[in-house]
């Protein structure tokens, strides 16, 4: 099974992120327009790929968690409510558990926030829990081992059973 492209895409982000603290951490005259090529080049990277997660539709229920704590984050703190029943969902969600709550209360939201409930951040986010919603309500496909019945002596009584 091939690993959810949301997955990778936000460990790319976290590493370029990375990258990034550490650029300004050690080049402090970067920070103030000299020799900041470094720094920009991180910048467009980080840019890019935020707009790639905002494109991808997530295969698991763990990447869908990633992109409500996304949303999450991206809400202002005054809707710091919201806020944390995003992130409850998000660890339900990463954690593989899928609750038939947890998806309407996404979808009330997403409407929500696309009507502009907590404004122009509400708007942008909520692109975000749409791939997140379509990508929880994806199927799950568990495979289970077929186990063949011993023949212990008593396979007539066995057979007179069923």
């Amino acid at each position: 099974m091939a690993i959810d492209p949301v997955v990778l895409l936000s460990e790319e982000l976290r590493s370029a992120e990375n990258t990034l603290h550490a650029a300004c951490r050690d080049n402090p005259d970067a920070l103030r327009g000299k020799s900041g090529e470094e720094i920009c080049a991180l910048t467009a990277r980080i840019r890019e790929i935020s707009s790639e997660i905002f494109e991808t539709k997530p295969t698991s229920a763990l990447g869908a968690g990633i992109l409500v704590k996304m949303a999450a984050e991206r809400l202002p703190f005054s809707y710091g409510a919201y806020t944390k029943h995003f992130h409850e969902i998000a660890e339900r969600l990463s954690a593989g558990q899928r609750e038939l709550a947890d998806i309407i209360w996404l979808r009330a939201m997403r409407t929500a926030l696309a009507g502009g409930l907590c404004g122009k951040d509400g708007v942008r986010i909520a692109p975000l829990l749409r791939l997140a919603i379509e990508g929880a309500r994806q199927p799950i496909v568990v495979f289970r081992a077929v186990t063949y019945a011993r023949d212990n002596g008593h396979a007539g009584m066995d057979a007179a059973i069923h």
